[in-house]
């Protein structure tokens, strides 16, 4: 097992209990031989997190964590990456996937 790669996988949650419908994405590492072991381990580790109030949509990304310095992983390493193609300006974008003024989560809310 040691020497198997990191990988991040996102999972999808839905939320009850709440006045309105929510929902919650989770990343969670772990080491595995491929991306279907990688979400197959962390969708065993998501039955421990559901309870009442957070059910698993069944959505999992996987996401091959690259230490560029063949380092462990520590400060600065990538452990999620996104890329999506789309015509909209950064401000729309990120009103549309990200800022939408829903979340509850902490974020600057400034582009960078």
């Amino acid at each position: 097992m040691g020497t198997e790669p990191w990988y991040g996988v996102r999972l999808v949650y839905r939320l009850t209990g709440f006045p309105a419908q929510a929902y919650e994405e989770r990343i969670v590492i772990v080491k595995a031989a491929s991306f279907d072991e990688a979400i197959a381990k962390v969708e065993r580790y998501s039955k421990d997190y559901e309870d009442e109030t957070k059910v698993y949509t069944g959505y999992a990304m996987a996401f091959h964590i690259l230490d560029e310095n063949g380092s462990s992983l520590g400060e600065g390493v990538e452990v999620f990456s996104l890329m999506r193609d789309s015509d909209l300006d950064p401000d729309e974008y990120l009103d549309r996937f990200h800022d939408t003024g829903r979340e509850r989560a902490k974020h600057t809310g400034e582009c960078s």
